[in-house]
């Protein structure tokens, strides 16, 4: 098992995967990188309740991005837990 400081680490490798995996589906779908950053931030803030209406309202797959998401979100809450938040 990894120390403390290896765990942080990897939490981090996780959540920079992550985001990239939204923005790779953002990007794919002819959006902006802005529009990925914003809705990283809609799930990192507010949970996964509004994601439907992002994607309806950016024209992304429902499914392709609730599924990055999930993972954004398990990454994030991975990485707080090995912070102590």
């Amino acid at each position: 098992m990894p120390n403390r400081k290896g765990q942080v680490e990897l939490a981090k490798e996780d959540m920079i995967k992550a985001v990239n995996q939204v923005l790779g589906i953002v990007r794919r779908n002819g959006r902006s990188r802005k529009v990925g950053l914003a809705l990283v931030l809609m799930v990192l803030l507010g949970g996964r309740s509004s994601v439907r209406n992002a994607a309806e309202t950016f024209g992304l797959d429902y499914t392709n991005l609730l599924g990055a998401l999930g993972e954004l979100d398990d990454a994030w809450r991975g990485w707080r837990s090995c912070r102590g938040w």
